[in-house]
């Protein structure tokens, strides 16, 4: 059956565009998603959104693992198998009885507030940013540190040998000891559109997952649908949250999946709490950070009304155990759960007391983020306090005065203050502690001003801006005032303390280093469904629009992955556009160096090439397979002589080009970094 499909798609397919077959997988995918939500008792249309998204995951991951089993992984099997699970799907539920009456959407949705202007302002920036998050994804080629090393290279290779396993002879060990799902996820997109611009759209998704999830956990919290919604859409203003959506990481992907889970473990059905667990395994699966969202989801479902919490906590247990199929999978291959993990020591450092304070510190520096505020651009801030505060008093009279006076207050003093105390005092303080301490395992960033600074707008070392870090912080103190007088639900207030859960898991676990903020996202979600509370006063509402709105725009603005060469108040620094680049420039940008020698990949070495890769760990892989992955690449085997390989070039680290038989390859380009070596026409291999 299979080779007859894959013939099939052989003939017919490769004349249709990648993006249509893109557009028709993800039609498949939501229709199956919402036959197969018959079968569970959802009564609110935002929860139904998340039970599509979780099915669509699980029907991905497991075809895409199904086919695997035959090598068979394929754009016409992917295809075909989609259609074939949507058909299933619709006669099964024909059978069982038919489809239940979805959920309707509320005829007011935003009706609930007595001042929804803030919620309209900060509808029409993120609603700006979203569009220009889309223009970033579909108008340029993915880059980044981890994509290009293992995300995107792991994806290229399973799609190469025709499904997931361990890559033979891996430059780095990270391409085999992770969990897999976000990058079978990113492999789906590649192996049905063959383009490599389309993979950021699994983040984006992921995002936008992510604030349904805010919005339905408010919901379940009390809070009415425009304070939902305000929290949703703070939460995707968040410069992390931003920058990482057109990205292929999967920081956004683990969150989406826990965030997700939440709602249908506190749901009064069976059903909805084996769609929680199913949330969870695909969470587990993604990413090992998921154990901590996992001890925040029970520590909820623990402080939850005790109906159903046996099976709740049956649930979790569930869903954790299966989605640690890849650990198993490392132990078979290397005789340990996680993995051959020599490519990246001292990570973990649980219970050491001196990477314990610099984690703890070092993070608390960092959380002082005003990511865009590049020079001059600070200035934004007050001024767009400024600019409210006249309009509020012109709009309200003396009640506008009050809050005017709250908005300008806050909104020109918070961001200088945090980058007063960051970069005067904790980022020296940090570096004088580490002295103190003997120089514990971690890593510093010491003398990369661009990664130490509070105001680098990265989708790695990103935090979560001014407003992030004031309504975290409010929140959570507001939170422990009704704790002390019994006036506030516990899963309420474990939602309000999740990013301190967090925080001290962090700190008692891992080693520092300047990206952890990446690992609080599930966390700052919770609290997130809670701040949609600061519509109930004007002066707060505004603040915060006027926070989320200003930090958005400078993030976007100021991304150092994908600079938009726009220039505002600052004129410091030289504008440099990611519009203008070509392929080998934007993924060479997290190391220049290494630029040259992608262009040569780019435009000397044929589309339709068979290359071998000499590289070693933290190497970029991904970019020699080409935009559309084309070319047939080869891992060189360590200590090889190449001699038997069976490719037309070679890519070779400067570490290894000494490995490279010479009277079989000769050197077609070189630089410092690494050399493209072109077989020899004598060489019979």
């Amino acid at each position: 059956m299979l080779p007859l499909v894959t013939r099939l798609g052989q003939r017919y397919l490769p004349g249709v565009s990648g993006s249509l077959l893109g557009f028709l997988a993800l039609a498949l995918l939501a229709a199956t998603g919402l036959t197969v939500t018959a079968a569970f008792p959802i009564q609110r249309p935002v929860e139904l959104v998340l039970a599509v998204y979780v099915i669509a995951w699980a029907e991905l991951i497991g075809l895409f693992l199904f086919l695997s089993a035959f090598d068979a992984v394929t754009r016409t099997a992917l295809l075909a198998g989609l259609v074939l699970v949507f058909v299933a799907a619709l006669a099964t539920v024909f059978i069982l009885g038919g489809s239940k009456r979805l959920p309707s959407s509320p005829r007011r949705a935003f009706g609930d507030t007595n001042e929804p202007r803030p919620l309209v302002l900060l509808t029409v920036v993120v609603s700006v940013g979203l569009a220009y998050i889309i223009a970033l994804i579909v108008g340029t080629p993915p880059n980044g540190w981890d994509p290009m090393n293992y995300h995107l290279a792991r994806a290229a290779f399973w799609l190469q040998s025709g499904g997931v396993g361990y890559i033979k002879e891996a430059y780095d060990q990270r391409l085999n000891f992770n969990p897999p799902n976000g990058e079978i996820g990113f492999a789906f997109v590649l192996g049905v559109t063959r383009e490599e611009n389309l993979v950021g759209f699994v983040q984006f998704f992921a995002a936008l997952a992510c604030a349904t999830g805010v919005f339905a956990i408010a919901r379940r919290l009390g809070l009415g649908r425009a304070e939902a919604a305000f929290g949703a859409l703070v939460f995707l203003s968040l410069p992390l949250v931003a920058l990482q959506s057109s990205t292929a990481k999967n920081d956004l992907i683990v969150a989406s999946f826990l965030v997700a889970a939440l709602p249908f473990l506190l749901g009064d059905s069976r059903r909805e709490i084996a769609l929680g667990s199913i949330a969870v395994a695909l969470a587990v699966g993604t990413k090992f950070t998921a154990a901590y969202g996992l001890a925040i989801l029970l520590a909820i479902v623990l402080v939850a009304p005790r109906t159903l919490l046996p099976l709740r906590i049956a649930g979790l247990l569930a869903g954790g155990t299966a989605g640690s199929y890849w650990y198993f999978v490392n132990a078979r291959e290397t005789g340990h759960f996680l993995g051959d993990q020599s490519n990246v020591p001292g990570l973990t450092a649980p219970l050491h007391p001196p990477e314990n304070l610099l984690s703890a510190f070092g993070t608390l520096v960092d959380s002082l983020d005003l990511s865009g505020a590049r020079g001059a651009d600070v200035l934004i801030y007050p001024l767009a306090g400024i600019v409210i505060a006249i309009a509020l008093s012109a709009v309200y009279g003396e009640i506008g005065k009050k809050s005017g006076l709250v908005v300008a207050v806050v909104v020109s003093a918070l961001p200088l203050l945090l980058l007063l105390v960051s970069k005067q005092l904790g980022r020296p303080a940090l570096v004088r502690l580490d002295d103190a301490l003997g120089h514990p395992k971690g890593f510093l960033a010491t003398g990369d001003s661009t990664t130490s600074s509070p105001t680098t707008a990265s989708d790695t070392a990103s935090w979560y801006g001014p407003a992030g870090l004031l309504l975290v912080t409010t929140t959570g103190i507001a939170a422990l005032s009704f704790a002390r007088r019994k006036s506030i639900a516990a899963p309420n207030l474990v939602c309000a303390l999740a990013p301190l859960g967090m925080f001290t898991l962090v700190a008692l676990t891992l080693t520092y280093n300047p990206w952890l903020g990446r690992f609080f996202i599930f966390p700052v979600a919770l609290s997130a469904s809670l701040w949609g509370l600061a519509l109930r006063s004007k002066g707060t509402a505004w603040a915060t629009a006027a926070l989320a709105g200003v930090t958005l725009v400078l993030s976007l603005v100021h991304y150092a992955e994908k600079p938009s060469g726009l220039r505002l108040l600052d004129r410091s620094a030289p504008s440099t556009s990611v519009w203008t680049m070509k392929r080998w420039q934007v993924q060479s940008q997290h190391d220049p160096a290494i630029g040259p020698v992608f262009r040569f990949l780019d435009q000397d070495v044929p589309r339709r090439a068979s290359i071998g890769l000499a590289l070693g760990a933290n190497d970029f892989g991904y970019p020699a397979f080409g935009p559309h992955l084309d070319r047939r690449v080869e891992l060189v085997p360590f200590g090889s002589s190449t001699r038997e390989l069976d490719a037309g070039w070679v890519l070779a680290s400067h570490e290894r080009t000494a490995e490279i038989d010479h009277s079989c390859w000769r050197e077609s380009f070189q630089s410092d970094e690494a050399t493209v070596f072109r077989r020899a026409d004598s060489c019979n291999g």
